[in-house]
């Protein structure tokens, strides 16, 4: 089983210390999972360190906190096929 003491200081996807312990699993010491208040990225710890690791999270995927408030809330559903 991976180590589950992951990264809980620094969201991966946007840089920000705001995190916090969303949950734990029912199963005691299994893992816990944690959520950004920022950009609401959230990861268990027992997740590979491209998911939980700020250094290894794939760039494609990082977000600027500056530019979460111009970003759309709900993307655009496209017309119905017929």
């Amino acid at each position: 089983m991976k180590d589950t003491t992951a990264n809980t200081t620094i969201c991966p996807r946007c840089d920000s210390q705001n995190i916090r312990l969303l949950t734990i699993s029912p199963v005691p010491g299994r893992w816990e999972m944690y959520v950004c208040g920022t950009c609401i990225y959230s990861w268990r710890s027992t997740e590979p360190d491209s998911a939980t690791d700020p250094l290894t999270y794939p760039a494609e995927f990082k977000i600027d906190p500056a530019e979460i408030p111009t970003l759309p809330a709900i993307p655009s559903i496209p017309p119905r096929r017929r």
